[in-house]
């Protein structure tokens, strides 16, 4: 990938992001990658992928930032105590 090559091909992007490039398109089709289809393949402004990398990595980590509060729903859970019974042994 040169500085002039504005456009990545999916198997470009699957090189850039480690992944496969059956990966890119399922993305791309989600929405997830600003990719644009032409015909049958799909095209990457290079730009817009960088910058929505940015934006994801921006996100993922403020979501590994937050506090993990335990649900409510967890503390109220009340579950019997169960005595295990020893297997029979058997006759000699």
């Amino acid at each position: 990938m040169t500085s002039q090559n504005h456009v990545l091909d999916v198997d470009q992007v699957a090189d850039l992001l480690r992944c496969e490039p059956t990966t890119v398109q399922e993305h791309a089709r989600r929405g997830e990658l600003p990719g644009l289809k032409l015909g049958r393949d799909w095209v990457f402004p290079l730009g817009a992928l960088l910058r929505r990398l940015d934006e994801v990595a921006l996100q993922e980590s403020a979501k590994r930032r937050e506090p993990v509060t335990p649900s409510a729903v967890l503390h109220d859970i009340k579950r019997p105590k169960v005595k295990r019974v020893p297997p029979a042994l058997p006759t000699l």
